[in-house]
């Protein structure tokens, strides 16, 4: 046996080594290639990005600037006046709505009057019951005690007064129902006598009339706008933004108050012009479909109205628009110029991003941009397969409703939507070379 120096085995066994490492390293860096390479081709070409289709309820509204035009007239009278009709308060010709004092104290004598004569007119009404009405008083008592106490929740302090005479007669008419009081015969006496006493402190001042049927509005409440209704109505978007910002309003100075006829009025407002869109059919005339307009701060309750004009000005970004209104109330007619929100419904439906809504052509190609003749829709995922969904095109039974970066569509199974798009269903919002039937 011929053994070999240790030299000579170091010698055979250093290459070797080397080629060991050359191999580590060698894998090594196909490893760093193939990881760089990995990445290059995630940013080069994304995976799909999913998002789940949520329901939702959508409220569409335009915020506006405008005026409101009325049919009205001005009832003349000046000095220190006392109003004996309400603001809204619909009167006849010829009616008594407010008198001239020729003395401060004479609005305080008068205030007293007439909460003596609503006292006597409560329990007047208090004794009009039968002891066949014990069911139905009980309801009614405890129906206005709850509904003093919402009114006081809510903070309507104007409706109190009329809050509290409701449960009040509801009370006294118990008490006579259940015998506690046999009448109030010596209270009306007393009542009466009182007023006999303030009367004749009162006198009788000059009083004003109303010179037409109407409605009335106090000048303490309302103004009037410096134009007539048939010149606003001449103004152009840009004119009209220009009017409105002119502070348009004056007082009805030497007028005791205005008379409004009929119950119809007029708002003519601005707002920018891909809102003002909002307010046009697919045909690019004014929607058929009644809106709701309110004024925020100032007449919460919403009102019914109906587009009867719509003009865009592309160029400087504004709309005008005019709202027909047949509802009024006596908060409505102190409006002269004012902000409002003009609702245009609530929709039902699923979001989905707007980025993920494709449009199709016939021969099944994505097209290059919008078209009434594409087919919109959005790719689902299935499984592993992208799946083309169809969605509604936009028109007048199917207008486009969005929600910041989303678009409301209707699911399938919708009458009289062509929809394909299911609760749920993972909607490819970016991806690369979609195309219906794609594995993914």
């Amino acid at each position: 046996m011929i053994v070999m120096p240790d030299e000579t085995r170091k010698e055979r066994r250093a290459p070797q080594v080397l080629a060991t490492l050359a191999g580590v390293l060698a894998a090594f860096l196909l490893a760093a290639a193939c990881y760089v390479g990995w990445q290059a081709v995630h940013i080069l070409f994304p995976q799909n990005a999913y998002e789940t289709a949520l329901p939702a309820v959508v409220s569409d509204a335009i915020d506006a600037d405008g005026v409101l035009l009325f049919d009205e007239s001005y009832v003349a009278g000046s000095g220190t006046l006392g109003y004996l009709a309400a603001d809204g308060e619909r009167v006849s010709a010829g009616t008594a709505v407010a008198e001239i004092y020729s003395d401060a104290s004479q609005a305080v004598l008068r205030q007293q009057l007439t909460q003596l004569t609503d006292q006597i007119d409560l329990l007047q009404r208090s004794q009009n019951t039968s002891a066949l009405q014990l069911d139905t008083l009980l309801k009614d008592r405890s129906s206005a005690l709850y509904d003093l106490m919402d009114t006081l929740d809510d903070g309507d302090y104007e409706a109190v007064s009329d809050s509290a005479d409701a449960y009040l007669l509801a009370q006294n008419k118990l008490w006579i129902v259940t015998g506690d009081a046999a009448n109030f015969t010596d209270q009306i006496a007393a009542l009466a006598q009182q007023a006999q006493t303030v009367q004749a402190q009162l006198g009788n001042p000059t009083q004003i009339t109303a010179p037409q049927t109407g409605y009335f509005v106090r000048a303490s409440s309302s103004g009037r706008l410096n134009a007539g209704a048939e010149d606003i109505l001449a103004l152009s978007a840009q004119e009209l933004k220009g009017y409105l910002d002119s502070d348009p309003v004056l007082a009805l100075d030497g007028c005791a108050g205005k008379i409004v006829s009929g119950f119809t009025w007029r708002y003519v407002g601005v707002c920018s012009a891909k809102e003002g869109e909002k307010l046009l059919g697919q045909d690019g005339k004014p929607r058929r479909t009644a809106v709701e307009i309110s004024f925020p701060g100032r007449v919460e309750t919403a009102l019914k109205a109906t587009v009867t004009d719509v003009t865009i000005d592309a160029d400087n970004d504004l709309a005008r628009f005019v709202l027909t209104c047949n509802s009024i109330n006596g908060d409505v007619l102190c409006l002269n110029k004012a902000a409002a929100k003009i609702s245009l419904g609530e929709d039902t439906g699923l979001l989905v991003p707007t980025a993920a809504i494709h449009y199709l052509k016939e021969d099944g190609t994505e097209a290059e941009d919008k078209g009434e003749n594409y087919i919109p829709g959005v790719y689902v995922k299935y499984g592993n397969i992208a799946r083309f969904c169809r969605i509604d095109p936009v028109d007048d039974d199917h207008p486009l409703i969005t929600q910041g970066e989303y678009t409301l569509v209707l699911p399938k199974g919708t009458d009289g939507s062509v929809s394909q798009v299911r609760l749920y269903d993972e909607i490819i919002v970016s991806g690369q070379n979609l195309y219906d039937g794609k594995l993914l």
